[in-house]
């Protein structure tokens, strides 16, 4: 018998996909989560009262505001057998985007250039190494709050007047206008790309994206940055042959939406296939 606890928020066509493919799915927020310290040298995880050994497997759909807890919940979830489709070296690397451009970086994976601002002091001195058009990015929290496109320098010294010291930052990346841009979910080594119909960062609304069979180079890019970060399930977004961005939230109905493939049960697969081994 196959269980699945799934701990989220926001996640309201999950549950039913995955029913599909386990014996019992449960739904909880985090805000359900206890963690025991006091049962001896392990400690506990309670949900909503109940012992998270009741399930063999669990699926977290991340919120950057409860970064902290989610980690610390999956330190202790690692000393389980449980199985979770992340981990919290990883969360940690994905979520700290200088520090993930430094990791991708130092492991040989291709990056645009790019450079992070605490605020708009730093720019002038930034720039000098980046050239325009540039992809800003406005972070606050850890959390992305804005994502624009920059031809010249003024107006991306307007966008980052507010950003505030101490809990804001600015991460600027060369854009390719030439390259396309895509989308790729990666589950256990298996790939599922779409391909954006324009730009994803002029702020035009939804961006329309459709299925694209992945090649041979980008498996191969893609698979690299995975192995850099050590994951089983996470998106990665190319711009022609440079990762621009890699997340934690797999955004499985999107792909499921827009590709037409079963995303939720090639994670199922790869959560079962983990218990097995």
């Amino acid at each position: 018998m196959s269980n699945l606890l799934i701990l989220a928020n926001n996640f309201d066509h999950g549950k039913e996909e995955f029913e599909e493919h386990f014996d019992r799915v449960n739904k909880h927020s985090l805000a359900d989560i206890t963690i025991d310290s006091n049962t001896g040298e392990t400690s506990n995880i309670l949900v909503d009262g109940t012992p998270i050994g009741e399930w063999d497997s669990v699926y977290i759909k991340p919120e950057t505001k409860a970064f902290n807890y989610t980690r610390v919940l999956l330190e202790v979830l690692s000393n389980k057998d449980i199985n979770c489709n992340m981990d919290a070296s990883s969360i940690f690397i994905l979520t700290k985007k200088p520090y993930l451009s430094q990791v991708l970086s130092s492991n040989g994976n291709s990056i645009p250039k790019q450079a992070s601002v605490s605020t708009e002091k730093g720019l002038t001195e930034l720039t000098k190494d980046v050239e325009f058009p540039v992809v800003a990015k406005k972070y606050s929290n850890l959390q992305l709050k804005e994502t624009k496109l920059f031809d010249e320098f003024e107006e991306l010294k307007t966008f980052a007047e507010l950003t505030e010291h101490g809990r804001d930052f600015l991460m600027m990346q060369e854009h390719a206008e030439e390259e396309s841009c895509f989308d790729i979910l990666y589950i256990d080594g298996k790939l599922i790309g779409l391909k954006a119909e324009g730009s994803v960062y002029e702020g035009s609304g939804e961006v329309s994206r459709s299925y694209y069979g992945v090649s041979g180079e980008q498996k191969k890019i893609v698979k690299n940055a995975v192995e850099s970060i050590g994951t089983g399930v996470c998106r990665v977004r190319l711009e022609g042959k440079k990762i621009m961005d890699m997340s934690t939230d797999p955004m499985l109905e999107m792909f499921k939406n827009q590709s037409g493939k079963n995303v939720y049960g090639r994670v199922a697969e790869y959560l079962k296939t983990e218990d097995s081994e």
